[in-house]
């Protein structure tokens, strides 16, 4: 998975399995585009997949910068987009060879 990735702007990231998948099986990436996280369930349950875990990994920003999901932290703070500490650099570099 790239930190910098254009072609996926505004692409949400998802840990999937196959729906008949067996438990230990590796879940594998996959981008999602969508323009909300239930828009983008319902296109994997399209897709015969299910999410791996209880929440998104993350998602493109609309540079196609990566953001890692903060999952909510009960009475604390809510859940949120984080943008990855090195996908500002990832994009300057691409940017800067093309």
């Amino acid at each position: 998975m790239k930190l910098f990735s254009p072609e996926t702007k505004n692409h949400f990231v998802f840990a999937v399995l196959p729906k008949a998948a067996k438990e230990g099986t590796a879940p594998a990436f996959r981008t999602v585009d969508a323009y909300d996280f239930e828009e983008a369930e319902r296109k994997l349950d399209k897709h015969q997949l299910r999410n791996a875990y209880p929440y998104v990994m993350g998602r493109y920003d609309e540079f196609g910068r990566y953001m890692t999901y903060k999952p909510p932290v009960e009475g604390s703070s809510p859940g949120r987009f984080v943008l990855h500490p090195f996908a500002e650099e990832e994009r300057k570099r691409e940017e800067a060879f093309a």
